[in-house]
């Protein structure tokens, strides 16, 4: 079963990594051409469609998981008035802010710009409409299709950023290529900027992505099988989860947006791409959660059920710590290969929003428990002390004057910390057992800060660092090698 887990997991981490490092590698491309303010409006624009996205998924994903797990519904009924939902919801977003764009646009500070708000409603409308069917491909363990549609979207995405930032201008310098090469440049380039390229490049990746899933919606899709009671236990399942997803999205962004509009767009630039790179750690626990969320949700009703989550959620951990260490013991490395150096001012965020990602990961991997007892409710509480927490640390970072954008870092790392904890402390009472591991866990934690911390503090002894890590892997090995080959088995 294990063995079955972890190929399905590596076949979903290529559909999820290889784009994102794509992202990775358009990163330098972005931070070596744009201006730091320039970069700041590119990384604002997402941070404002997070916050929208959040809202409109409406927790759905993880409710039409949820309402699979149960043996009581019919999947082709659960299926097809689940995506009716969203589709009401999303084409109803679509309607009402294209009507409203001056207004929008003017209380954002974009009144030159108009044309990115409207890519990024076709973008953000597309990009919903595709998450249930994606989620249905997962469901049916359809893991080469699966990553085949993201491999595409993002080659799509890259060519036209590609033909946007360089390639028309090689051809204008080519006499004899014909004028048509450059006909979609002067297109795109009569309504936008070349941030606007990027989003544009977006919206067509977004549309291509939709045009792949659409078999599906013609296949399993039917208005016949809309279920009007099923609808409504759907959304109140789903409601609380979204309301945990919009305080999530308002813990990664709501420092990015204050930044650019009360320090500046040259700060904000760096912080942005900084934060980007600590970001690392969301590409290890998207893709142990790719694999293993279905995963739980099968499990839910076996008698072992606990067993399992806990042992995979203590791996995930240490995993995670080993990525953690990796990345941020040689970051001083990688950076010059990841963005530009004018970026670099912010570099010191790096290990603090990292680790807060981290308990990001085991909180969202610890979520499950009360997901799978249909009480997402817990998460929307426990989701809204994090961004209380989150929304003190900005107060403060407005408030206190010259203040550092360490602030909001630190924030990061305490509201995703203070969820874990809250998490636990209430999993321990109702559901969890590996609390007898809580020795181990905190051990490991604070080894590797601690690791990371002298190696950041001590640059210039770039051998030490390498033995360092080689050591710390090794100490793992060794404390952890019968828990992790008994796994496999």
């Amino acid at each position: 079963m294990y063995k079955k887990l972890l190929i399905q997991t590596i076949i979903y981490s290529i559909g999820f990594l290889f784009p994102k490092i794509i992202n990775y590698a358009f990163l330098k491309f972005f931070t070596k051409y744009l201006k730091r303010e320039e970069f700041s409006l590119y990384t604002d624009m997402y941070a404002l469609s997070f916050l929208v996205i959040g809202f409109l998924s409406f927790g759905l994903e993880n409710t039409y998981f949820r309402f699979l797990s149960k043996k009581n519904h019919n999947k082709d009924v659960i299926f097809s008035t689940i995506v009716i939902i969203q589709f009401f919801i999303t084409s109803l977003f679509l309607i009402l802010s294209v009507n409203s764009i001056k207004y929008l646009v003017s209380i954002a500070g974009y009144k030159n710009h108009p044309e990115y708000f409207f890519m990024f409603f076709i973008i953000i409308f597309f990009d919903t409409i595709c998450i249930l069917p994606m989620a249905w491909i997962r469901a049916n363990e359809m893991a080469l299709k699966y990553t085949t549609i993201n491999v595409i979207n993002i080659l799509v995405q890259s060519i036209f950023i590609i033909y946007m930032f360089y390639f028309y201008t090689s051809l204008k310098m080519i006499p004899f290529i014909p004028k048509y090469y450059s006909y979609i440049f002067e297109l795109i380039n009569s309504f936008t900027d070349k941030i606007g390229y990027i989003f544009f490049a977006n919206m067509i990746a977004s549309l291509s992505n939709f045009l792949l899933i659409i078999p599906i919606f013609l296949r399993k899709v039917s208005i016949k099988k809309f279920n009007k009671i099923l609808a409504k236990e759907m959304l109140n399942y789903g409601i609380p989860i979204m309301l945990g997803t919009m305080a999530f999205s308002i813990n990664e962004n709501l420092d990015k947006i204050l930044i650019k509009r009360w320090l500046s767009d040259e700060i904000n630039g760096a912080y942005s791409a900084c934060y980007k790179i600590a970001s690392f750690m969301s590409l290890y626990i998207r893709a142990f959660r790719l694999g293993i969320e279905p995963f739980f949700f099968k499990k839910s009703e076996d008698s072992d059920a606990k067993y399992y989550y806990e042992e995979i959620i203590y791996i995930f951990i240490i995993l995670g710590l080993i990525f953690y260490v990796l990345i941020c013991g040689n970051i001083t490395i990688l950076i010059d290969f990841l963005i530009d150096k004018k970026y670099h001012i912010a570099i010191s965020i790096i290990p603090i929003v990292m680790m807060g990602n981290l308990f990001l990961g085991i909180y969202t991997n610890l979520s499950i428990f009360y997901k799978i007892i249909d009480k997402p409710i817990i998460g929307t509480y426990i989701s809204l002390i994090g961004v209380s927490i989150t929304i003190l640390f900005n107060i403060a970072f407005i408030l206190i004057p010259n203040s550092s954008f360490m602030i909001p870092a630190w924030g990061t790392i305490t509201s995703y910390g203070s969820m874990v904890l809250v998490l636990y402390f209430w999993g321990k009472k109702n559901f969890l057992k590996f609390y007898t591991k809580k020795w181990n866990i905190i051990l490991h934690l604070l080894f590797a800060f601690f690791l990371v911390s002298y190696i950041i503090n001590n640059k210039n002894r770039i051998e030490i660092h390498f033995f360092l890590q080689f050591l710390y892997i090794i100490i793992v090995f060794l404390l952890e090698k019968n828990n992790f080959f008994s796994k496999l088995k």
